[in-house]
């Protein structure tokens, strides 16, 4: 019995002896994993480095940051990486703290000579290119460094002679060819620019620069079908890269595919990276879609990486705090970023005065002051201010027409409804000067609207411009807001007949005046439209001979999509669209009646011209003719697709003068 007891418990005691040798193993291994990890790690991270996988090698930064709990060398291969990138802001912040978790004093000075190389604050060294591997650098990261810094200080010559240089050396280098690229770009040729990014690309397809330089030149030329595969292709061949991935929701949302871009941009919304730019185009995806309360809400998440990306930001947040009905916040944004660009432009003008008179003193003070004050600005929080408007949440029941006008409307029709308000500029079609250009939806035969015919258009907007619906007001503030749009009306009739008068020395008689207001204000005899049936084949028929025989087709085109072939200038000289009958939304909705009236009156202030020599039945078949065209869904173009549509069109060969 007692052998027996021995026998069984001695594979428990083999058992206990495995488990603790195991265990010192582990203890033993442990400070072995966390010292050889992150080397490993970093050696992996400045492989990809290498060959341009800028985000592989942060991906492989992750784990040694992960393991290595100082960290100090890690964070400075980070700044690295963000030197590479060209994000400058990010690299400062990652030097500062390599160097508190406690970087090698020797390679973190190195590190801060390079970035201020690269940003031409400091001489180029002829060895940190001629002799890189001697200097102690990577041959890869030296010679960038030194071409972008010959060219941050306008000495193109000298980077041409480090190009020719290495290009000598390595025939076919694949960053030797991203860096020609660079080069020529920065000689604004941007042809030869975007063939020497495609070789880097075609020789080294994980380099993550030469991908983000094609994809975003061709985004820059509007070659937008072309930016999309590029854009494609570099979220393949980069797949740790959210700049891919950002950029590829941007061009889907700029060619319409909103839901596509909205999916894309979704995909990063687990990035680690707080600066991933995927926030930034949630905000615009979500402004396009009209969800502005949602659109502020990624916005006010979203850095800015750089003073372009600041004003976008600043943009979209002020278009979706108007479309909030919070004209006070919208405002504060728009006057912000213009005092950001005067500033700006200020700056440029006094260097350049600096460069002709280097000795001007007054010139150099008020630089240095605009210069501390940029650079105050530039290291608080870039983040959006979303502040609410307390105007915006005021209990709206009380309020006068011109608070609801300032409410709802100045931020696009301005102040005093003459059309340039803070984002007016943002817009296409820009927004009506409701002070003196003729109102397109009307229904009197002299073009001057009902109040009924302004309620309706507040009421359900202007498909096809910004102007969004305002259907939730009641029917008495419609009303006000229609009033006070007329008082804006009469008003400007007024100071441009007053204004006119004086100008040709005329006496002013008050009774004349008020003639030639009520004559381009009050509206005359409402249009009767008579009972529209169901369209039938004949009709139709009937229609198109109108259509044809009435010169719609010179403008809408035969099958209705448009002239591609006609350019069209507004009376202020702006360029427009003819509606495209087939996939447009029309400004008046697709009611027959409202179809009639358009034809019938025309649009005033448009090139769109009435139509009354027109019978009533003519008119009818032309309806329904019009109506054939109908395709759905209807296309909804952002304001940048408009105006490109608009612009792209080819100009007359001779353009008649006034």
């Amino acid at each position: 019995m007692r052998s027996g007891h021995r026998d069984s418990s001695e594979p428990h005691k083999r058992r206990i002896v495995l488990g603790v040798s195991l265990a010192l193993l582990i203890v033993m291994a442990l400070p072995i994993v966390v010292v050889s990890v992150p080397v490993w790690a970093r050696w992996m991270a400045v492989r990809q480095a290498d060959v341009g996988a800028i985000s592989e090698a942060q991906q492989w930064l992750r784990w040694s940051a992960w393991f290595a709990f100082s960290g100090g060398e890690t964070e400075r291969m980070r700044a690295a990486c963000f030197r590479r990138l060209g994000q400058m802001t990010r690299w400062d912040a990652a030097l500062a703290t390599s160097r508190e978790k406690g970087a090698d004093p020797h390679r973190w000075e190195q590190e801060r000579i390079l970035g201020l190389i690269r940003m031409g604050a400091h001489e180029v060294p002829e060895n940190y290119w001629k002799n890189p591997l001697g200097m102690g650098l990577r041959p890869y990261d030296a010679i960038e460094v030194c071409v972008r810094g010959h060219l941050a200080r306008n000495e193109a010559g000298k980077a041409e002679q480090i190009l020719a240089f290495w290009a000598a050396a390595l025939p076919q280098d694949a960053h030797v060819a991203y860096l020609q690229g660079v080069y020529w770009f920065n000689q604004g040729d941007e042809a030869k620019a975007l063939a020497e990014f495609e070789r880097a690309v075609a020789r080294q397809s994980r380099h993550e620069l030469a991908h983000v330089a094609v994809a975003r030149l061709l985004e820059k030329q509007d070659r937008l079908a072309e930016a999309l595969p590029a854009y494609v292709r570099f979220a393949s061949d980069c797949p740790h890269s959210d700049n891919a991935v950002a950029g590829l929701a941007r061009v889907l949302r700029k060619l319409t595919r909103i839901d596509d871009a909205r999916a894309v941009a979704g995909s990063l919304s687990s990035s680690s990276d707080p600066f991933s730019e995927f926030r930034a185009e949630m905000g615009a995806i979500e402004l396009e879609l009209g969800n502005s309360q949602a659109s502020l809400r990624s916005l006010a998440q979203a850095p800015a990486a750089d003073e372009r990306k600041k004003r976008e930001l600043q943009g979209d947040a002020a278009m979706a705090f108007a479309l909030q009905e919070e004209s006070a916040a919208a405002n504060r944004l728009f006057e912000q970023a213009d005092a950001e660009i005067a500033t700006e432009s200020r700056v440029s003008e006094l260097l350049t005065q600096l460069a002709v008179a280097p000795g001007r003193k007054a010139v150099a003070d008020e630089l240095e002051r605009l210069s501390d004050a940029a650079a105050g600005a530039a290291v608080q929080s870039t983040n959006i201010e979303l502040e609410r408007s307390s105007v915006a949440r005021r209990e709206i029941a009380n309020l006068t027409g011109a608070d609801l006008y300032a409410l709802y409307c100045d931020t696009c029709h301005g102040a005093n409804g003459d059309g340039d308000g803070r984002a007016a500029r943002h817009q296409f079609p820009r927004p009506r000067n409701l002070r003196t250009e003729g109102f397109r939806l009307v229904s009197t035969d002299n073009g001057n609207p009902t109040i009924e015919d302004l309620e309706k258009v507040i009421k359900r907007g202007m498909p096809g411009t910004s102007m969004r619906a305002y259907d939730h007001l009641s029917e008495n503030q419609l009303r006000l807001v229609a009033e006070e749009v007329l008082r804006l009306r009469r008003h400007g009739v007024r100071d441009r007949y007053v204004a006119l008068l004086r100008a040709e020395e005329e006496e002013i008689d008050e009774q004349d005046v008020q003639q030639v207001v009520d004559l381009h204000s009050l509206p005359g005899e409402i249009m009767q439209v008579p009972a529209i049936g169901p369209a039938d084949p004949s009709a139709v028929a009937s229609g198109r001979d109108v259509y044809f025989d009435s010169g719609c087709r010179s403008c809408h085109g035969e099958d209705g999509t448009g002239a591609s072939d006609v350019a069209l200038f507004d009376p202020q000289g702006l360029p427009v669209l003819p509606r495209d009958l087939a996939n447009d939304p029309f400004k008046g909705g697709h009611e027959p009646e409202s179809i009639y009236l358009r034809i019938l009156v025309g649009m005033p202030g448009s090139l769109h011209p009435a139509t009354k020599v027109l019978t009533d039945r003519q008119c009818v078949d032309l309806v329904h003719y019009c109506g054939a065209f109908s395709r759905q869904p209807r296309r909804t173009l952002t304001n940048r697709q408009r105006y490109l549509e608009a612009t792209q069109r080819p100009l007359p060969s001779v353009i008649p003068q006034d």
